[in-house]
């Protein structure tokens, strides 16, 4: 169900923006605190305003009180703290009089707190009319939260009518188009219809790229999307057959950024599916480089072994698979041991966090842990709630006051939580891998056993497979460009020479006639 998405927006227009108010209460009993504000002392007057929140009944200056202890908090770096602050004014719902403007709050300390799980969740159980209250740039960052979890739901009408609503002059326009195309491709599988939804896709995908920072407007993560962008296109070509097209936004993914990995692999598979072997092998030279050693990368070895499986080469297929074997084919004994044991979800977090815990982990699963930008997330946000459990024992005026205390409580609980909900995501990412590492071991047994007996028909058949192979010539792979130059590669991995790696291949399948 939408939630009155239309009339939200329509109210914006016609509704008054409200302006954050400054502390300005009259009280005598609160001129410390407010001298303290004034003055740039907030936790001092964070202290006074809690003490003044815990000596009064449920007023309109104790309400204005519970406000201005959330932007104290907030403008003192205690994130957290203020995030808790102001939840508990949304709990009491539109009749506290400062509700607009602790929701507003709530998402400038979302930012902060790198928050993309509690509160985009906590807005999509609260989204209701009094939200047309808002400043149109916070609604439309709510929406796109909002949009995003319904995403996450498989609510994707609505994830498509919030994500929708983003306009290109908020900073979260960038991230709204790029899941806008995500979600295109989702409903045309849902539907079955992936013609339509791929070229939806790539109109989302292509605006990504257009896209540009001026002074007057920064997009959010924008370098980032633009190479999901590039990614996504790539994939969505793929996925329609396109090869050459995935082919050339696979390798417009720049060297070495957070998805190149990622690019190479799948370009490998574009690549081999265009009929450029010798293409595909040399994406995946620059995968199995040293500089990547420890990645988690078990299909590209069956890939490998598929390629020179599909040209006759069967020596190399072997060489491949065995490779394979003895890089992943020992994982799942490793890795489901951990997860036989029945431990709590947070057992699984500290296989991340904990530099001896870790060690129980396979290096290449780890990376392939600790890689993942979900699990980048929960380490930020955890760190910050490290960082500001420090800030809070640290400071003078905090010290041994009851406000230090029920902070410390409130980062306690929300660490615990986060650690469990990062741990339960981890366990996920475990089986995946074990899962995965397994599927593949099938497959490599059935290249081995395809191999074995193309090798026995050949055996049968007397093919002349060396001479096939002395009678082809490799020839030197096509240069771009006039301003690129040649190396022959000798067993050495440079840095400036990763990921421009081209091989020639023989074929020795006999041909048709040859039959």
């Amino acid at each position: 169900m939408m939630r009155n998405l239309s009339k939200t927006l329509c109210g914006v227009i016609v509704a008054a923006a409200l302006a954050v108010p400054s502390i300005a209460m009259a009280q005598a009993d609160l001129t410390p605190a407010i001298q303290a504000y004034n003055a740039g002392q907030y936790d001092m007057a964070a202290v006074r305003l809690h003490e003044y929140i815990a000596a009064n009944g449920a007023t309109a200056e104790r309400a204005k009180a519970e406000f201005y202890l959330g932007q104290t908090l907030e403008k003192g770096g205690l994130y957290q703290s203020a995030l808790y602050t102001y939840a508990n004014i949304l709990k009491e719902g539109p009749a506290h009089p400062f509700y607009v403007q602790a929701v507003e709050g709530i998402v400038d300390v979302s930012e902060a707190l790198d928050d993309d799980l509690f509160v985009p969740s906590l807005f999509d159980k609260e989204y209701n009319d009094e939200f047309t209250r808002l400043r149109p740039e916070y609604l439309q960052k709510i929406n796109y939260m909002v949009g995003m979890v319904s995403y996450r739901a498989g609510r994707l009408e609505d994830a498509e009518a919030f994500l929708g609503a983003v306009p290109p002059e908020n900073a979260y326009y960038a991230r709204a188009r790029y899941l806008l195309g995500i979600v295109s491709i989702a409903k045309g599988q849902q539907a079955n219809d992936m013609a339509g939804a791929s070229q939806a896709a790539l109109g989302y995908f292509n605006e990504v790229l257009s896209l540009k920072n001026t002074e007057k407007l920064q997009y959010l993560e924008l370098a980032d999307l633009r190479d999901l962008a590039r990614l996504g296109m790539g994939r969505t070509y793929y996925g329609v057959g396109d090869y050459a097209s995935a082919v050339k936004y696979y390798e417009a993914v720049p060297r070495f950024s957070a998805h190149w990995d990622e690019a190479l692999f799948e370009n490998g598979w574009a690549r081999f599916f265009n009929d450029d072997y010798g293409g595909a092998l040399g994406t995946l030279q620059a995968l199995h480089a040293p500089q990547f050693e420890g990645a988690f990368s078990p299909e590209s070895w069956t890939l490998k072994s598929t390629i020179y499986y599909t040209a006759c080469l069967y020596d190399e297929a072997k060489d491949a698979l065995a490779k394979y074997t003895q890089n992943y084919s020992t994982l799942p004994n490793r890795v489901q041991p951990l997860l036989d044991e029945g431990h709590e979800f947070s057992y699984y977090w500290q296989l991340i966090a904990n530099s001896e815990q870790r060690t129980k982990l396979p290096r290449s699963v780890y990376n392939y842990l600790s890689a993942n930008s979900r699990v980048s997330g929960f380490k930020r946000y955890i760190g910050r709630l490290d960082a500001e459990k420090a800030q809070l024992r640290a400071s003078g005026p905090l010290k041994n006051t009851a406000l230090q205390a029920e902070m410390l409580e409130v980062i306690d609980q929300q660490k615990s939580t986060l650690e469990n909900v990062a741990g339960k995501f981890i366990r996920g990412r475990l089986e995946h891998a074990v899962a995965m590492v397994r599927n593949f071991d099938a497959q490599a047994e059935i290249i081995k056993f395809e191999t074995a007996k193309a090798e026995k028909e050949r055996l049968e058949k007397g093919a002349e497979f060396q001479a096939r192979l002395a009678s082809q010539s490799l020839e030197r792979p096509v240069i771009p460009a006039e301003d690129w130059e040649y190396w022959n590669f000798q067993n050495e991995f440079w840095l400036d020479e990763i990921g421009y790696y081209q091989f020639t291949l023989k074929n020795a399948c006999a041909q048709p006639e040859q039959e």
